[in-house]
């Protein structure tokens, strides 16, 4: 199974934005567990809360350092 959204791509540019999933989902407003499922591929992420995780994670990704608010 494959994840809807590169791990090691997610985690650096997190770490450029100086911070965390954790921190993260508290300012997108999802819970913990969903996103790391999300990116660890437990979650498919075909629809749902899943498939919004992934977008922004993706978008995230492809902005590099920029908040996506």
């Amino acid at each position: 199974m494959e994840a809807a959204v590169n791990r090691n791509a997610v985690l650096h540019a997190l770490r450029q934005r100086g911070t965390n999933l954790k921190e993260w989902c508290v300012e997108e407003g999802y819970g913990y567990r969903n996103a790391s499922n999300v990116l660890r591929g437990i979650s498919r992420a075909h629809f749902g809360q899943g498939k919004e995780i992934a977008d922004k994670l993706n978008a995230l990704v492809a902005t590099g350092t920029k908040k996506s608010k």
